[in-house]
């Protein structure tokens, strides 16, 4: 499995960071580099699009942090907590 971008570390912000945090960081950087017109910049400010165009994105987030966490784990999928609790929500229910 290929390793997956990190694009908390593109935006520098924590992979907890709150979405408001991601897009404040994601406008604060792209203002800055629009300012520089360098192929360098250029680069750098396409990064950031991709960046944010996954982490602004709930459903989007979402699916990148389980694909990160496959890919951190050695390509060894383990079940994230949100997968366990809809499974669970998902059974019938049967009272003893």
């Amino acid at each position: 499995m290929p390793k997956v971008k990190d694009y908390y570390d593109v935006l520098g912000v924590p992979r907890r960071a709150h979405v408001r945090a991601v897009e404040e960081s994601y406008w604060e950087q792209a203002h800055e580099l629009k300012k520089v017109p360098t192929r360098k910049a250029a680069k750098r400010l396409s990064a950031l699009n991709e960046a944010y165009e996954i982490l602004g994105t709930p459903h989007k987030r979402l699916r990148y942090d389980q694909q990160w966490m496959t890919s951190a784990a050695g390509g060894e999928a383990r079940p994230s907590v949100l997968q366990a609790f809809v499974s669970l929500l998902s059974r019938p229910f049967r009272p003893d």
